[in-house]
């Protein structure tokens, strides 16, 4: 069964500094002995075990004796897992990973690999790979740790930290033809290119999981549209800039579901303290690319509804919800548009106020 979970509920949460993404997550927790991906070690060992998992059930291989236990996904398979990533406005992979036993342990990397089988899912000499290189694997004892993989699929460019592999051109274009059309998924406990000796090994994944951007971000006043008020250009992707020098985004974690009603909207990047409102609307100012007002873009028109007002955090950061579908008069089929007003006496246009760039996101049951 698949189930819509949040990365921040997960325990554990192991990359780099340990951070968490937001935005709306899937996940295959192999329950009832589901198994969407076809996910897979290789050998006939594998079993879903129905407990001991992270929790309950999850994929267990038991005797693993190849170069690298390499989990992937089923080739030629598609499910959530595959297609267009960058339609998708895909943020991040993550996975449960679970060491019993394993004999030559040697501390390897896990990394992430995205391939694109080309049209030939029986022929893996022509598939193209990117990856990236992440923590070393948890040695045996340790019992799960989450690992969380970025994936900036909104990128035209091979990512910082990204690399090709196998039957690729250059590195850009082959960012952009496997982004486009993920055929299957492949975890490796190792980096590829290189050699980790492995003896029978006991293990097991669960939660293989797909993060992506929750609704759709528009309005930015990084001048890809209407110009900021005094030319006070935001970082891309952002409002216009205010007194810290950044401009505030608008984002959504949870999901876009009335009956879960587990949606937060997150303002991000304000000055500390000052006092925010959220705005709710159900049409977009210029076809979305806004109209200034104050020393930001106004983006969210038609019939208005305000949240209650807050102050930003210390690190200029406010959330509304969970709970917000009875206020916000949310229905599954509805798309409303979000954004955030806030003071800024002494930004850099003199008005006293800014906004946010904006979010639309529309409804399900």
């Amino acid at each position: 069964m698949n189930t819509r979970i949040l990365a921040a509920t997960l325990t554990a949460i192991v990359f780099g500094t340990g951070t968490a993404f937001g935005g709306q997550t899937v996940a295959e927790t192999f329950t009832g002995g589901s198994n969407q991906g076809g996910w897979t070690f290789g050998p006939a060992n594998q079993v879903i075990e129905t407990s001991g998992g992270n929790p309950g059930a999850y994929l267990h291989e038991p005797l693993i004796d190849t170069f690298g236990p390499a989990p992937h996904t089923a080739l030629g398979g598609s499910s959530f897992f595959t297609g267009d990533y960058r339609a998708r406005r895909v943020e991040s992979f993550g996975i449960d990973v679970i060491v019993f036993s394993a004999q030559f342990f040697t501390s390897p990397p896990l990394t992430l690999l995205l391939a694109n089988d080309n049209g030939t899912p029986s022929d893996t000499s022509d598939d193209c790979f990117v990856y990236f290189v992440g923590p070393t694997v948890a040695a045996p004892g340790h019992g799960w740790v989450s690992y969380e993989f970025p994936i900036p699929s909104q990128s035209t460019t091979l990512p910082p930290g990204w690399a090709t592999w196998n039957a690729c051109s250059t590195p850009d274009a082959s960012w952009n033809n496997v982004i486009g059309h993920v055929s299957y998924v492949l975890v490796t406990y190792g980096q590829p290119g290189f050699f980790y000796p492995v003896g029978p090994w006991n293990t097991g994944i669960d939660n293989p999981r797909i993060t992506s951007e929750l609704g759709t971000a528009y309005c930015f006043g990084d001048g890809s549209g209407t110009p900021c008020p005094c030319n006070n250009r935001g970082a891309r992707g952002t409002g216009c800039a205010n007194s810290t020098g950044r401009g505030a985004s608008i984002d959504a974690n949870g999901s876009p579901s009335v009956a879960a009603d587990d949606l937060e909207i997150v303002a991000s990047d304000m000055p500390p303290h000052v006092s925010v409102l959220l705005f709710q609307g159900t049409q977009r100012v210029n076809g979305g690319a806004g109209a200034a007002f104050g020393d930001g873009l106004r983006c969210v028109g038609g019939v208005l509804k305000r949240f209650p007002g807050q102050s930003a955090s210390a690190a200029g950061g406010a959330t509304w919800g969970p709970g917000l579908a009875s206020f916000g008069g949310w229905t599954a089929g509805l798309t409303e548009n979000f954004q955030a007003w806030y003071r800024n006496n002494g930004g850099p246009c003199g008005s006293g106020f800014n906004l946010s760039s904006a979010r639309s996101i529309t409804f399900t049951p």
